[in-house]
């Protein structure tokens, strides 16, 4: 047998368990070349190094190695085939991945952000960039949670049917329009070079913002007048502030103010 490998000298080539081997074996996707009748001692020939690397190739792209086995009896190319779908599979993941990763740069982004002005005290100024946002026009009470969450969620729902990622963070917002105040709920998201009727940009400027614990029956309309005074254009942004640590009964939001700025009436 010098022109085989023993199935420990084959496993050891790839690093995998033996008992690895032995169960392709049973799902039939890696036979031995050579099985001793007598003493059942397993041998491998070093082409098969092939297969059990696209064997590892499966494991690692998670598809199911039953599907392997589909390849294998449909196809007398196989290999070619299996490779040509995994490099489609591995594309996909490495796409999701980077956007995974773009969300996770965001999300560090806006903690950092909001530390630096964590816990400041009155009316403060705040340069933000520009920003993009998927809204949804809310139509009744804030403090209606069941109401709220239904909207909220299926806010969420269409942009992840869109394939529009969102991030940290999310809130609502009040457009003020030559008296006209409209109400949405919103989900920032990261800008993905195509349109849609829910996307917004919201501009870059200087914000005045003030911290405030979380009332949700709270009267927007008169606190934002009290605080920030009136205006024809004005966008108020209710963002969620990022804690440490979730404390029930001390929720804090942020309103960012801009004046000068609202929804465009196309959004109607």
């Amino acid at each position: 047998m010098n022109n085989y490998l023993t199935i420990g000298e084959f496993a050891k080539l790839r690093g995998v368990n033996i008992n690895s081997l032995l169960y392709y074996e049973k799902l039939g996707i890696l036979l031995p070349a050579y099985t001793d009748p007598h003493s059942r001692y397993r041998y491998y020939a070093p082409e098969q190094l092939s297969t059990l690397d696209i064997i590892l190739l499966c494991i690692n792209l998670d598809i199911p190695l039953k599907d392997l086995k589909k390849y294998q009896d449909e196809n007398a190319y196989w290999q070619k085939k299996m490779l040509e779908d995994g490099k489609r599979i591995a594309e996909d993941k490495i796409r999701r991945m980077q956007n995974d990763l773009r969300k996770i740069e965001s999300s560090l982004k806006c903690q950092e952000e909001q530390h630096r002005y964590a816990g400041c005290d009155g009316i403060y100024q705040r340069e933000i960039a520009s920003r993009f946002y998927i809204v949804e026009e809310y139509f009744g009470e804030l403090a209606n949670i069941t109401h709220f969450g239904k909207i909220s969620t299926h806010l969420f729902d269409y942009a992840e049917n869109k394939g529009f990622s969102t991030v940290l963070p999310s809130g609502y917002m009040f457009a003020f329009n030559d008296g006209e105040v409209r109400q949405f709920l919103f989900y920032e998201v990261l800008p993905a070079g195509k349109k849609d009727e829910k996307i917004i940009e919201i501009p870059k400027g200087i914000y005045s913002c003030l911290q405030i614990k979380f009332e949700p029956d709270m009267d927007h309309i008169h606190f934002l007048e009290h605080h920030f005074g009136s205006s024809d254009k004005r966008l108020a942004i209710v963002s969620n502030l990022i804690r440490d640590k979730l404390q029930i009964n001390s929720r804090y939001n942020e309103i960012q103010v801009i004046d000068g700025y609202t929804i465009p009436d196309s959004r109607r």
